[in-house]
Order: C-alpha cells, then sequence, then structure tokens
C-alpha cells in the first residue's frame, strides 16, 4: 500500500494532513491557523473517500464558500471522477 501524504499545499498554505475518527468524516481547519491540519477519518474507502477529500481541499481552498454549496459541489466532483473511472484509491 502507498504511504499515505502528511501534508498538501492549498493556495500556498501548508496544510498537515492526519487520519482520525474524532472528527467524524473530515474536517479543514481555517487558513490562518498556526499548524493547520486537514483531518480524514480513516475508515472512509473509495468513492466516499474521494469526496470528502475533495470536500476538504475545497474547503481549503475557498474557506468563505458555505458548507451546503461545497457539498453540492463535492458531491458532483466525486461523481464526475467516478464516472471518468477514478473510483479505487487506498489510504
Amino acid at each position: 500500500m502507498k504511504k499515505p501524504i502528511s501534508q498538501a499545499i492549498f493556495r500556498g498554505k501548508k496544510y498537515l494532513i492526519k487520519w482520525s475518527r474524532k472528527d467524524g468524516l473530515g474536517s479543514c481547519e481555517h487558513p490562518n491557523t498556526k499548524h493547520k491540519t486537514i483531518t480524514l477519518n480513516p475508515d472512509l474507502k473509495g468513492n466516499e473517500l474521494i469526496r470528502v477529500a475533495v470536500d476538504e481541499a475545497i474547503h481549503a481552498c475557498f474557506w468563505e464558500f458555505d458548507n451546503d454549496v461545497v457539498g453540492e459541489a463535492s458531491s458532483s466532483i466525486a461523481k464526475f471522477l467516478d464516472d471518468l473511472g477514478i473510483k479505487h484509491i487506498q489510504n
């Protein structure tokens, strides 16, 4: 299995990537937070992991967007990726 990433950069800001069940499916800290993190649930698999990862990445890029708008966009993008055949990712 490929080792999961430990950090990512969104709009020039570095986020630590952590795997934890404590924040539900996922969370993203405010871009101005020192040592900011994106947390993903390690139980997520396949399309659901893609959807949540995209959701948190959108939050990191566009913190000011309404959560409902981000959720709708992440679901649409995840379905698009699934339709393209991008279905299986490992964590």
